[in-house]
């Protein structure tokens, strides 16, 4: 048994190699258990000992997703620092996205720096919808992001903080700190 998840994991280490360079993703070292979506119309960077889970099998937390990385317009931006690891998440990206170093983002996580449609529902019930908001993110060095979040446009998290598992980021958070619910909210100050 352990022989053959040797080989399902050099197989499929092959085969997001392949998913990095079809689709010209800057990349290092990784390590990736299953196997990810990617999709680069702009810029895709992936810092050194890049880890991430995708997929049933992969990680039970985050459900039956596996780990998305789309970069959806020309000139967008995602960039990915050393040492991150993610779970089962999906980060969608029409501007730019920044993740820092040592970034810990658990299982089925949404990371969106857009609203995907107009708010004004005549715009977006036209068929040509072309009022859609993007406002970049920023996740510092050394934050850790609980299981089931979402973290929409124009947040920035600060360095070592905390955000609790299914919390809604829509305003940014300073750094050190403890943060959890929907909306998110500081919940204590920690120290590093």
């Amino acid at each position: 048994m352990k022989y053959l998840i040797y080989i399902k994991n050099l197989i499929d280490g092959f085969i997001n190699y392949c998913i990095f360079k079809y689709n010209n993703v800057q990349f290092q070292k990784f390590k990736i258990n299953g196997v990810i979506k990617v999709q680069n119309k702009g810029s895709l960077i992936i810092g050194n000992n890049f880890g991430a889970n995708s997929g049933v099998n992969a990680n039970p937390i985050g459900g039956d997703s596996i780990l998305r990385l789309i970069v959806f317009k020309e000139n967008a931006v995602l960039k990915i620092g050393n040492n991150v690891g993610i779970s089962n998440s999906s980060i969608i990206c029409w501007k730019r996205i920044e993740i820092g170093n040592n970034v810990i983002i658990g299982g089925g996580c949404k990371i969106w720096d857009t609203n995907f449609h107009s708010l004004n529902s005549q715009i977006r019930t036209s068929g040509y919808d072309d009022d859609i908001k993007t406002d970049a993110i920023k996740i510092e060095n050394n934050v850790f992001i609980g299981a089931g979040a979402i973290i929409l446009k124009g947040v920035s998290i600060g360095e070592h903080s905390i955000i609790a598992a299914g919390s809604v980021v829509h305003k940014s958070i300073p750094p050190n700190v403890i943060a959890g619910g929907n909306p998110c909210l500081v919940i204590k100050s920690i120290n590093n």
